[in-house]
């Protein structure tokens, strides 16, 4: 059957100039939750706060942060129901060249929108990606920071760190203690590598969060497995998490006789570990329906760097501690020919059409050869149809959120011009984009939060870690998770469980399995459709 490409997707409109976004350059930008409340605030770049409201609602520009660092992650640190937030820096102290600003990795708790920095044990180490997750079930926050080169092109790098939540925003090192700290050596499967994405998911099903950590550089990932809420253990090697099967590091014989040409020496292979993927985005969900989490890993692939560079593949948990790698799902294949490069550095699940099948977003930017944002929806038989153009060239960080409260997800994007030229980047702007969804409220939906009593044996405030079923009366059944933190550069979207529900007018039934200590289950039996579903754990007797 041919492959139709689609030039536009008429599913959605770019409202961003209508709701007052347009403007601020915007690389990054994340859709939040701020209150609790339903309400999104956009933020852009970190520092650009635009509150929606007014009648008729509309953005305007809002007090941010006292800082404008390179990542922030948002969750409710303290249990108090709005969000805080954790800042990070490209920072290479030990770069005889880097400039110090003062840059300092920092805890912000929220109080009534006014930031208290918290003094932690943060060391000023290069951060590119963290997520927030209760690995222990304690029902405080614990903080992921994945790290990067101690200087940029030298295979070195610092070890990423896992901080235990102490509460009130304040953490400890753990990192040593729970088995995670690697070794200051290259090569290794247990090498400190640069961290460009991280999230967590629950891998195998145990109730415990595991860790997926994306690396740069065309190493090895990492999956660390939670063992036991105190331990972890690196199950990516043969896994197929790790990267695909082709460890040759064979560079193409053009770039060998072009390298000889100007070197006057042989360009040699790279050994098995540089013969992988330059991982940014790891984007988790059942998209299959079957009750386990699959991925989608987002790889910045070049022409020059031959076949056993990784391409942006779809990753089918297998539920034997392997995943089968599809590499074309998503027509991320090495055939295009002359020059090119695919940088996919964002991507993600969302059901647009709300059909109950997720369908897959990637977003490519920061090289000339025309990158941009595209969706591919989902087939019944859980293959992807081709590509959906959205008109947005130079796709920067994504986030899917309801910010119009009509029952479907719309994509909040920033644009990155990065290596493009002069008259591009001009043209293109640095705007925001703000892509309203004109199709999925026609079908049913439902949407729920978790909100986690916060106290001793209970959930964590946000109810990251919990885990939503609903089961339809025909027995379709989807699961989702709530996470806090979706791969690179603080990758992220309001902390709500979204189900589409095709044209099923009839209840559901809603089971959460609650990331508390006892993994309490919580059913609702008759749950009608198209409507924001809040759920209040029951805190535990004294």
């Amino acid at each position: 059957m041919a492959w139709l490409i689609l030039l536009l997707a008429p599913e959605f409109t770019n409202v961003a100039a209508q709701e007052g976004l347009e403007g601020p350059p915007a690389g990054r930008a994340v859709f939040v939750d701020i209150k609790g409340t339903g309400d999104l605030t956009v933020v852009l770049n970190r520092r650009d706060w635009m509150v929606r409201s007014g009648k008729p609602a509309r953005y305007r520009q809002g007090r941010g942060l006292p800082t404008v660092p390179d990542l922030v992650l948002f969750a409710d640190f303290d249990n108090d129901g709005d969000q805080d937030c954790f800042t990070a820096w490209h920072t290479e102290p030990t770069n005889p060249k880097w400039v110090d600003h003062g840059q300092k990795n920092t805890i912000f708790l929220n109080e009534g929108g006014k930031w208290r920095a918290v003094e932690n044990p943060f060391p000023r180490t290069s951060v590119h990606a963290a997520c927030a997750l209760d690995y222990d079930r304690d029902g405080i926050l614990d903080l992921y920071v994945g790290s990067g080169y101690v200087i940029y092109g030298n295979l070195l790098s610092h070890p990423d760190r896992l901080y235990r939540g102490l509460g009130g925003g304040k953490f400890e090192d753990v990192t040593e203690s729970v088995g995670l700290l690697t070794v200051p050596e290259v090569g290794r499967s247990d090498s400190s590598k640069p961290t460009y994405g991280v999230t967590h998911g629950d891998f195998d099903g145990d109730g415990w969060q595991d860790l997926w950590v994306c690396t740069y550089g065309r190493q090895w990932n990492f999956l660390w497995r939670n063992v036991d809420g105190k331990s972890f253990k690196n199950v990516a090697p043969g896994s197929g998490f790790e990267g695909d099967s082709d460890r040759s590091g064979a560079y193409p014989k053009w770039l060998k006789e072009r390298w000889k040409k100007r070197f006057g020496s042989e360009r040699p292979d790279e050994p098995p570990f540089r013969s992988n993927g330059n991982t940014f985005d790891c984007a988790i969900a059942d998209f299959d329906n079957d009750g386990d989490m699959d991925c989608i890993l987002a790889e910045i692939t070049h022409e020059w760097a031959g076949s056993s560079s990784d391409v942006t593949s779809l990753l089918i948990n297998l539920g034997d501690g392997k995943f089968k790698r599809v590499p074309d799902a998503f027509r991320r294949t090495r055939t295009t020919k002359g020059p090119w490069n695919q940088g996919d550095i964002h991507c993600g699940w969302l059901d647009y059409d709300n059909d109950g099948l997720l369908d897959a977003v990637i977003a490519s930017s920061d090289y000339p050869d025309r990158q941009e944002l595209k969706i591919y929806r989902q087939r019944p038989d859980h293959t992807f149809d081709d590509v959906r153009f959205v008109n947005w060239e130079g796709a920067g960080q994504i986030s899917f959120g309801d910010y119009d409260k009509d029952g479907d997800l719309d994509i909040l994007v920033g644009r990155s011009v990065n290596r493009l030229p002069r008259e591009k980047r001009i043209e293109l702007g640095r705007s925001v984009g703000l892509f309203r969804n004109d199709v999925g409220h026609k079908n049913r939906w439902l949407q729920v939060v978790c909100r986690g009593s916060g106290g001793k044996g209970g959930s964590n405030r946000d109810g990251i870690g919990a885990r939503i079923t609903v089961t339809q009366v025909d027995g379709t059944k989807q699961t989702r998770e709530i996470r806090g933190g979706l791969g690179h550069a603080g990758h992220n979207g309001p902390y709500v469980a979204h189900f589409g529900l095709g044209k099923d007018e009839k209840p559901v039934c809603v089971t959460v399995r609650w990331p508390n200590a006892s993994r309490t289950l919580m059913f609702l039996k008759t749950v009608a459709s198209n409507q924001r579903l809040v759920l209040e754990e029951q805190p535990r007797p004294k």
